[in-house]
């Protein structure tokens, strides 16, 4: 049955917000919006069609993108709450409470005050929690409660999930999304290998040919000039993982890739797991120091047997055994064509383009560039910068000392943690019946402004603080470079991010310093 509200139709909003670690809008391929929005959406809705109540209802949809539950200034839940105060809306739904908010005193105001007095039903289907059955009452213990559940929930399915990973390392079953090049996951056990012929031919060759004495660049040219497609181009011609074309319409093979499948040991049959981890519960995603890997012999069919693969790597310690013990591999500098790493001939003369040089279709095909030349043009930038920022500091010490600098910082969290411990009272007094609603709304929004003016006197005088530290480190290390001679390796890690070339004469440089000279 259709529900009238004095006479005019009754009006459903349902509310989504994704937070940014969520996200993944735009990643893949023809996707128009997140899993996350479109699961809550496809939720609130299945449980709007399984209440007769709410059929013939209109409904509109508010959604925020990309913003955190801790802060209530969202646009869209801005717009809903606008739509509430000028009673335009008669229920709001949500998938759960913590879409709404994760701040239980601000969220415990909307669900006990804001709503029932403009009269708003309002359901969080998840938390089973529905304001027309009183629910109101008991808000404010509820949500202080089930935010702390969603992070506990959170960092404990990150620990079960590492404990997993690391049992099924330890049984040496596979895991990862897709096999490697030259295997398929098993149609009866997915985290077991199994030889994938056609490609495993291929890995022979290669370890054949490198213990035969080529180079991984001659190997390389090899493969590029019979046309065996490389492990990318592979698995998209046979529809196997994601297309991982970055910029040219075909992948080749490189010498980083054969080199990568000569040192891999699990073409012998061994299965060697967490090489890399995840550093927190959102952390980054970094490699593991190879004593931490783990490594469980036999348990799948090799490619290649276990004294192939030891020959194989002994073809590399030769070449290693005459390194330095110490050498800085930190390289900036890639190809403008397409974008993968540009490298040094033997007499250092010249960048090369390695993908380039044993792939003929390329477009940097046998590109090669004037590496002296190409470094010291950074290097008449980066000195460039160097006399800009010297004439900018001078200036700045002209300047009258800032005001900030006098003021102590633990005087500010003292009176922020006031206001919080007010406002924690002011709504007990409330809740007590010792202020009306209009004392509490006007004491609570008094307290948010002291709270605001001095949080933004807080990031000022911080960032002032900041900038006076960074532009006195920054100073000590442009005064040691100012005169330097030519680009170093440790310049070029410490100053420089990309070096785009182009050709000799055109190149596109980006610095690690561009968001400090911004502020």
């Amino acid at each position: 049955m259709m529900i009238q509200n004095k006479n005019e139709e009754y009006v459903i909003a349902l509310y989504i917000r994704l937070s940014k670690e969520d996200e993944d809008v735009g990643i893949r391929y023809g996707k128009e919006e997140s899993n996350s929005i479109s699961n809550q959406r496809m939720l609130i809705y299945d449980f709007i069609r399984q209440h007769s109540e709410f059929q013939g209802c209109r409904i509109i949809e508010k959604c925020d993108d990309g913003f955190s539950g801790k802060r209530f200034d969202r646009p869209a839940f801005t717009e809903l709450i606008d739509l509430a105060k000028k009673g335009r809306i008669d229920c709001i739904i949500v998938k759960d409470l913590s879409r709404f908010g994760r701040d239980y005193i601000e969220l415990g105001d909307y669900l006990e005050q804001l709503f029932p007095f403009l009269g708003i039903r309002f359901i969080a289907v998840n938390d089973h929690y529905d304001s027309k059955d009183g629910g109101q009452e008991t808000a404010g213990l509820e949500v202080a409660f089930k935010n702390f559940i969603y992070d506990f929930y959170s960092r404990d399915t990150s620990k079960k999930i590492r404990n997993v990973r690391r049992k099924m390392a330890q049984s040496g079953q596979f895991a990862s999304a897709n096999a490697l090049y030259g295997y398929q996951k098993s149609a009866e056990d997915k985290h077991k290998l199994v030889v994938d012929e056609e490609a495993a031919q291929v890995v022979r060759e290669i370890f054949q040919m490198k213990i035969a004495g080529m180079s991984a660049k001659k190997i390389t040219e090899n493969l590029n000039a019979r046309q065996i497609p490389s492990p990318a181009q592979y698995a998209l011609n046979h529809k196997r993982g994601m297309d991982w074309r970055k910029v040219n319409e075909k992948t080749a093979w490189d010498a980083t890739k054969v080199v990568a499948i000569l040192k891999d040991e699990r073409y012998a049959g061994n299965m060697v797991s967490l090489r890399r981890t995840l550093k927190g519960i959102y952390g980054k995603d970094t490699p593991m120091d190879s004593s931490d890997w783990i490594r469980v012999e036999g348990t799948h069919e090799g490619i290649v047997s276990i004294d192939d693969f030891q020959k194989a790597q002994t073809t590399f310690l030769k070449y290693e055994k005459n390194q330095p013990s110490t050498i800085n591999r930190y390289n900036a500098f890639v190809c403008g064509h397409c974008g993968r790493k540009l490298s040094y001939s033997k007499d250092r003369k010249k960048l090369i383009c390695r993908y380039g040089e044993s792939n003929p279709n390329a477009s940097c095909y046998k590109a090669a560039y004037p590496a002296e030349k190409i470094r010291r043009a950074v290097l008449e930038a980066l000195k460039w910068h160097f006399e800009q920022f010297i004439d900018w500091e001078e200036m700045q010490v002209r300047l009258e000392k800032n005001a900030y600098a006098e003021q102590d910082s633990q005087d500010y969290e003292k009176a922020l943690e006031q206001i919080e411990n007010g406002k924690i009272i002011l709504y007990e007094k409330y809740k007590d019946g010792q202020l009306d609603r209009d004392e509490f709304v006007a004491g609570r929004d008094k307290l948010k402004a002291q709270a605001e003016e001095i949080k933004e006197k807080t990031n000022e005088a911080a960032l002032w603080q900041e900038g006076k530290d960074e532009v006195k480190r920054i100073g000590e290390i442009v005064r040691k470079y100012r005169e330097a001679k030519e680009l170093t390796k440790d310049m070029e890690e410490m100053f420089v991010e990309r070096v785009e070339v182009y050709d000799q004469e055109r190149i596109k440089v980006k610095w690690k310093f561009e968001e400090f000279y911004t502020k």
